[in-house]
């Protein structure tokens, strides 16, 4: 089992992990191997923006409208709404860039051809809705008919690159001066041979992987870690770049009941299933602009360190729905549904991949093995660290309050309104394989966010209707948080755009289309930072970059009524 962080971080450090000596460690690079309390809060954020190509096209604002496949996952009373069996699949094309200043990596022979491949943009196949509504029973009595649906719809999507490149840094700022800290406060020590061994803490397996390439060394007589490969006269280049994969999906099984076509309810069991993946790729070359430092000084010297973490999160998780909507005249639906947390339970696969290239620029006094061309190369992989099982992860989402109205004027024209609350402060870690203070952080930083979705349906033909929307989503962190630097980034602010249009072939046959631009912005990031609480001279910081997302959804939902 892993060592347990000891420590618990003040409101202004409270960015990272922190040392026995009040060191904070943090940014993209680090704080891999544990589920972080900003992914907590990644896995909850939803906007409700996926669904079937009718709702989506209109904002998904379908709390009180009804009678689609997103109302298993947003107001199950809708499922009560059909009144025919309905079946229907909508597969989706996204298209997702997410531009930074300086985002492009630094390339050059540094830089192995398998880690070229990086990009601001993704582009990605999947299915945003799918499944059926049936009627099980209809009558002429109070309960008019009752529905019940089997449907999957996307919950949240995680396919997105940043990327990030800086120039011309001082020596003080590399990733060694990193590791060389984190080696020193958190106790890490050679053993009588030399050597370091990756043991069961992961939290140290970067740290390690740099003795074993070079980085940093340890000095057993001052029994303290020093950088002896890298001189003070460097000009260091770093790039990094954080792919990340996955989404979250849902499985309703729902049921709804129609009294007299005025009153629906309706109730849903909704089963998640997670799939998350981020890879974080890390590089420095050194430069010596003004010449090469002498061999007698420093008679090995680094040209380029390349790192890779691979953080692969994945479970299932549970919740609950139950919703009503009243027709208390033709043309207007008023609709209220409420969403229990979703309890998740995850396992977390991780591991690290380091490798580097050092010249031997002097007499070789430790003895290496170089190669003829004067270069050694070192690589350093860390084996998968697995956490699962009866040590998995689990932790609850917030709930939600969803409210709505909609209103039909001459059976041509549908516009529909929601607001929707979700507490995101009361996100909890509920179990975790070490101790870590993610409860107090997120009641720190957290509160309840709003979304606005509207939307509108206009029959320009019996056969054609087409539709618009929007949707608003504000910020869940607290006032003044929005431009803190967190270790991994946390979506803020976000909007979309939405139109689309359908065509009924007959009675029993429809194509619906849709598309989305929504914008996301997110909190500033940075690649690494070592904060001391006791003297700024000793920081150590990456530059701060800002970025947005910017992500285009095509779908499109063939549909079969009967």
């Amino acid at each position: 089992m892993r060592k347990i962080y000891t420590t618990i971080v003040s409101l202004l450090l409270g960015l990272g992990t922190l040392s026995a000596q009040s060191v904070n460690f943090g940014g993209t690079a680090l704080d891999n191997d544990i589920l972080h309390w900003g992914d907590l809060y990644n896995l909850s954020f939803t906007t409700h923006s996926y669904g079937t190509a009718r709702s989506m096209a209109m904002g998904n604002a379908f709390t009180a409208l009804g009678a689609d496949m997103i109302s298993a996952s947003m107001n199950p009373a809708g499922i009560g709404m059909y009144v025919d069996n309905d079946v229907s699949i909508t597969p989706m094309m996204q298209f997702t860039k997410s531009p930074m200043e300086g985002g492009v990596p630094y390339y050059d022979k540094s830089t192995p051809k398998r880690d070229r491949h990086f990009s601001d943009h993704t582009e990605r196949f999947g299915m945003a809705s799918a499944g059926g509504v049936f009627t099980v029973y209809r009558s002429t009595k109070a309960l008019t008919n009752l529905n019940v649906g089997f449907v999957y719809n996307r919950i949240a999507d995680f396919n997105q690159n940043t990327l990030s490149a800086s120039y011309g840094n001082a020596a003080t700022s590399s990733m060694a001066n990193v590791y060389c800290t984190m080696a020193d406060v958190d106790g890490l020590r050679p053993n009588s041979e030399g050597r370091l061994i990756f043991g069961n803490d992961p939290y140290l397996w970067g740290a390690t992987a740099a003795y074993k390439n070079g980085l940093i060394n340890y000095d057993k007589e001052g029994e303290n870690w020093f950088i002896d490969r890298i001189s003070p006269d460097a000009v260091i280049n770093q790039s990094s770049s954080v792919e990340t994969r996955g989404s979250i999906g849902e499985y309703a099984l729902t049921v709804g009941f129609n009294f007299i076509d005025r009153i629906y309810v309706g109730a849903s069991l909704g089963l998640q299933d997670v799939r998350y993946r981020r890879n974080v790729f890390y590089g420095e070359s050194y430069n010596y602009p003004d010449g090469y430092p002498s061999g007698d000084t420093y008679p090995y010297q680094l040209d380029y360190m390349n790192s890779m973490q691979r953080s692969n999160i994945s479970g299932s998780g549970f919740n609950f729905k139950l919703g009503v909507t009243a027709r208390p005249v033709d043309w207007l639906r008023i609709g209220v549904a409420y969403h229990t947390p979703t309890y998740y339970s995850l396992a977390l696969r991780y591991d690290v991949d380091m490798w580097s290239e050092t010249y031997s620029a002097g007499s070789n006094p430790e003895d290496y093995d170089v190669g003829k061309d004067g270069y050694m190369y070192n690589e350093a992989y860390s084996g998968i660290w697995e956490d699962s099982g009866s040590y998995s992860w689990r932790f609850r989402s917030p709930s939600r309050l969803l409210v709505g109205a909609a209103v039909t004027v001459a059976q041509r024209l549908i516009i529909s309104a929601d607001y929707e609350r979700s507490w995101y402060q009361t996100t909890h870690l509920q179990y975790a394989p070490i101790d870590v203070a993610h409860n107090e952080w997120i009641d720190e930083y957290f509160q309840g966010s709003n979304t606005i979705r509207v939307g509108a349906e206009a029959y320009i033909l019996p056969f054609l209707p087409m539709r618009v929307g929007y949707i608003w989503s504000g910020s869940a962190l607290r006032k003044g948080f929005e431009d803190v630097v967190f270790t991994h980034p946390l979506p803020t602010e976000e909007s979309i755009i939405t139109a689309g249009f359908g065509l009924k072939f007959n009675n029993n046959i429809y194509l619906d289309f849709a598309y989305q631009y929504a914008t996301t912005h997110f909190t500033p990031i940075q690649t690494f930072y070592a904060i001391d609480s006791y003297d700024p001279n000793l920081d150590i910081e990456s530059e701060i970059f800002s970025f947005k997302t910017m992500r285009h959804k095509a779908v499109v939902t063939l549909g079969f009524r009967f």
